[in-house]
């Protein structure tokens, strides 16, 4: 029977004598999380009808630069928090078969937050009233969207493989 323990300190797995796996997680960490992850999602809540037609995107230029600059500084703090939080970590002691897995999604952050950087930066040197310009900004865009959406499912993926593998889901 697997133990876990939530605390507001800590943030780290034990064993106990009996072969059980306490978690302990650190609640105000959890709830940083939680905070990042709805401030993501209120970002690009607010880019996705922005950025849906090109005409609408060319109206809302100003607010797009601005949306572009917070999704960017966003992502690099959720990037930040997840690897702090430690969770690849965790997936790998839980199931050491997920290792694979963890790396590769670690690995990823990096070049997704260029992705974004970029992005954020190009955003600013678009001008607004060149249709092909910002076309090719919205596909870019939607292009890192799908990428990054993909990256979080996967993500979270590899959180329910390992909770599975340590909860004895199916035992």
């Amino acid at each position: 029977m697997k133990q876990f323990e939530i605390s507001s300190e800590g943030g780290t797995a034990t064993h106990s004598k009996t072969g059980t796996r306490r978690l302990a997680v650190n609640a105000a960490f959890l709830k940083d999380i939680k905070d990042d992850n709805q401030d993501l999602k209120r970002l690009l809540d607010q880019i996705t009808p922005i950025t849906r037609h090109q005409q609408t995107a060319a109206n809302h230029w100003p607010e797009l630069i601005t949306l572009m600059s917070d999704l960017r500084d966003q992502l690099a703090l959720h990037f930040s928090l997840e690897e702090a939080y430690g969770y690849f970590d965790d997936a790998v002691v839980s199931s050491p078969q997920l290792s694979v897995t963890a790396e590769v999604l670690r690995s990823e952050h990096p070049f997704l937050f260029a992705a974004i950087r970029d992005l954020a930066d190009q955003v600013s040197e678009v001008c607004a009233d060149r249709p092909e310009q910002v076309n090719r900004f919205i596909e870019q865009l939607d292009s890192f969207r799908r990428v990054f959406e993909k990256h979080e499912e996967n993500e979270l993926e590899l959180i329910l493989d390992s909770l599975d593998d340590d909860l004895g889901v199916g035992d």
